[in-house]
């Protein structure tokens, strides 16, 4: 038979041999000899002796290079089609990690990287390495030196809300500043309106100012764009399905430490409204998001560079050519002309 699923698992197509059995009747219909037990033990012993081979293949690293750069996408869709292996084909997987270099790692090798106080693996999905590397998602993370990319470990997406590190003694500090911010994540979601669907004071930045993260169980920023490309998408599943965007700001960071002066002084100040909406841009562009109204955000950039010339043309015009010589350097000059 040229297919045959159940002799050999769609995502094990790119095997080629010969199955020579005694006791397989060749005379009859395929609809028949498709419904014969023969071919299910047949089925098992073909999967179990690939799966075998591809264990021994991967104690040699050079080569399962190869295999995996050709063959990596069959192993996900087993993952996804045989439930019966996913345990068997999850151990041959492999992924960038933050700490692996230009290398791959497997899941396995991840575990035994781990720290003792750290339950959970760290993930992050994106179009490359580049863009994930430098994401704010991955920042706390990396900080507390965890690494990012079963054995009993849950996996962890770092975009998604309510991101919690072990023992982080960050917590007994996020309490204090939940009430000193209460007032600015009310008034930022006031002006953000419908925009995002809650503002909160961040766990996760270091150095950015804010990003945008989605709720537990819907779409991650990139699935979003994946699923925006199908031809065949339904808008009915998009509709509820499209992520729910939460504004996390970071109290830390000069911008917030800023606005929260200004709103303080004057929470109906009109810059507050430019200064909430052009970092909420930005965050949404970082966080894989794609904006609304691009040519908004590109004019309100165009605004803030404007500014920054005229300041600097300000700030140069105000310095002198000529530095004045000091009260000293006059009466040393006179007392030269006096010798």
């Amino acid at each position: 038979m040229d297919s045959c699923d159940e002799l050999i698992p769609e995502c094990l197509n790119f095997i080629c041999g010969v199955v020579d059995s005694e006791n397989l009747p060749l005379n009859i219909s395929q609809e028949l000899l498709q419904q014969i037990k023969i071919l299910k033990v047949i089925h098992r012993n073909i999967v179990k002796k690939c799966l075998e081979l591809f264990t021994e293949l991967v104690e040699d690293k050079d080569n399962y290079k190869k295999f995996y750069e050709k063959f990596s996408k069959n192993l996900k869709l087993g993952i996804h089609k045989d439930s019966t292996n996913q345990c068997c084909l999850s151990e041959l997987l492999c992924y960038h990690s933050s700490w692996s270099g230009d290398e791959m790692t497997s899941l396995s090798e991840y575990v035994s990287r781990m720290k003792k106080i750290q339950k959970s693996i760290y993930y992050i999905t994106g179009e490359s390495k580049e863009q994930v590397a430098n994401s704010a998602f991955v920042e706390r993370v990396w900080k507390r030196g965890f690494e990012v990319e079963f054995d009993g470990k849950s996996l962890v997406l770092v975009t998604k809300e309510g991101l919690e590190l072990p023992e982080d003694e960050e917590k007994k500090r996020m309490e204090v500043r939940k009430a000193k911010f209460e007032n600015l994540c009310k008034l930022v979601k006031e002006i953000l309106d419908k925009k995002v669907e809650k503002v909160t004071i961040s766990s996760r930045l270091v150095s950015s100012p804010c990003c945008i993260v989605t709720s537990t169980y819907s779409w991650t920023a990139n699935m979003e764009q994946i699923m925006k490309a199908q031809a065949l998408r339904v808008n009915s599943t998009m509709g509820y399905m499209m992520a729910k965007k939460h504004l996390e700001i970071n109290p830390d960071h000069p911008i917030v430490e800023t606005l929260q002066q200004k709103a303080e002084a004057d929470k109906n100040d009109k810059a507050i409204k430019d200064l909430v909406v052009l970092p909420l841009e930005t965050a949404v562009l970082s966080s894989g998001f794609s904006l609304e109204d691009p040519q908004t955000h590109s004019n309100r950039i165009y605004c803030m560079i404007k500014l920054g010339l005229v300041a600097a043309e300000e700030h140069s015009a105000v310095v002198p050519d000529e530095i004045a010589p000091l009260e000293g350097d006059k009466d040393e000059s006179r007392m030269e002309e006096v010798d």
